[in-house]
């Protein structure tokens, strides 16, 4: 009779995850969530979660994990996200048409699903279509960084994509960025993505003017899934929430290749240097990496580089690394976590998961970003002196030398990357972002 009374007071609740899902690192923080939800739940309430998808090689992921998959249209390639979206500075969807389809067929999915809540990551499209129902429905932003407009008080250096942040010193650079009054920097073109307004103003939005990304995403909650002190002097409406940092786990008995434990046995003095610049990443960086390993002190340094199918054919990097031992390429899973911890220094992109994982491990970062999003998370490790960021255009295999030596050479670096470990271990992102989620919802339902 107790069980019959409980199945009679559940409630139902469908959620539908609408994110960038070609996207490394938008899906894995999607999957991670997703997943702690389900561990999280609240007795009392029967989930449904649904993952939109326009393609993507994390479909099979989220279905093996009891997630039911939506595909939306137009149904896209999967590859990557600059394939897929056909991105360029300040339009997440490089092409008017491309971005009017897409905002068409996420309004019809949310038609079709009608789910009780929508959780998006940095997807602009995710933000308006939920609001341009007949009736709204609630919406839950998780980010890598506090997109607001309170964010702008943060900023602390030009986007390297502005022409004067490669002539100008940082300290003028941060002198103008805080001296350019906010209704200005709240017009800036990198923050337009005048595609995606254009598209929403073609299908009828009526409703607060979509002039920047803080407008087009507006989530009635906003959780950033970092730590709070990059942020602590500023103060940000009370929508937006700290989670603590957010990636994807490693199974620490996971398998490792066993050319990857002969090229970083511990016994080996060797420095051990992991390159992981994922989708983010093209293909002439990629190979200035492969460089480095292959002339001066770099000759006499271990690697394990990753090289994404969709980036550089391992065949490729493998022909500028010519042969030399004590270097394996490989485009395969590898766990992460794992081999972090085996490396002295990693080698990578801003993105955030890419950066939290190092930094669970301890490990410094020589890193590049390919957008603003990860020069933020970069920058925030380079204000920690747990790792150097390097500026896109000088990005080379001599500057990325100089870099490697300087960490290696100055233990500044290991020890404040294993406070900033420390630090991420005190928080549990996940079950952060759950509790937080549930709590939300419940007030709702």
């Amino acid at each position: 009779m107790r069980n019959e009374t409980q199945i009679a007071r559940q409630k139902s609740v469908k959620l539908l995850f609408a994110t960038i899902f070609q996207d490394a690192g938008e899906a894995t923080r999607a999957l991670e969530i997703a997943k702690s939800l389900m561990r999280h739940k609240p007795q009392n309430l029967d989930v449904k979660i649904i993952f939109l998808s326009r393609g993507s090689k994390f479909e099979s992921e989220a279905a093996k994990s009891g997630f039911e998959i939506y595909k939306a249209k137009p149904q896209l390639s999967g590859v990557g996200l600059h394939q897929d979206m056909k991105m360029k500075p300040g339009e997440l969807i490089g092409d008017p048409k491309l971005a009017l389809e897409i905002l068409k067929g996420e309004i019809e999915a949310y038609k079709d699903i009608n789910p009780d809540f929508v959780i998006h990551g940095f997807w602009p499209i995710g933000g308006i279509a939920r609001r341009m129902l007949e009736k709204t429905i609630p919406g839950i932003c998780f980010v890598p960084l506090p997109l607001t407009e309170s964010f702008l008080d943060t900023i602390q250096d030009m986007p390297e994509q502005m022409k004067l942040s490669k002539i100008l010193l940082f300290k003028l650079r941060n002198k103008i960025i805080r001296r350019i009054p906010k209704i200005i920097k709240l017009r800036l073109p990198l923050l337009r993505h005048s595609y995606i307004r254009k598209a929403a103003q073609k299908l009828g939005w009526k409703k607060e003017p979509l002039i920047n990304i803080f407008s087009m995403l507006r989530p009635d909650l906003l959780l950033v899934n970092d730590l709070y002190e990059y942020y602590a002097p500023h103060k940000f409406p009370d929508t937006v929430r700290f989670t603590g940092p957010l990636f994807a786990d490693t199974d620490l008995n996971a398998a490792v290749a066993p050319a990857i434990c002969d090229v970083f046995k511990p016994k080996n003095d060797k420095l051990k240097i992991f390159c992981t610049l994922g989708s983010s990443g093209t293909k002439e960086q990629l190979l200035e990496v492969v460089k480095v390993f292959t002339q001066g002190a770099g000759t006499q340094w271990n690697a394990v580089i990753l090289s994404p199918k969709s980036v550089c054919p391992v065949w490729e990097a493998l022909a500028v690394a010519k042969n030399k031992e004590g270097i394996y390429i490989t485009d395969a899973f590898v766990p992460a976590k794992i081999i972090n911890q085996m490396a002295d220094i990693t080698i990578c992109h801003g993105g955030q998961g890419t950066v939290q994982t190092a930094l669970y491990s301890g490990t410094p970062i020589v890193g590049i970003a390919t957008q603003p999003e990860q020069q933020m998370n970069l920058d925030h490790i380079a204000s920690y002196n747990a790792g150097i960021r390097i500026p896109v255009k000088q990005w080379s295999a001599q500057k990325i030398q100089e870099a490697v030596k300087l960490i290696a050479s100055n233990a500044q670096y290991k020890n404040n990357a294993a406070k900033l470990m420390a630090k991420i271990k005190e928080i549990d992102g996940k079950q952060e972002c759950a509790k937080m989620i549930w709590e939300f919802i419940s007030q709702r339902i």
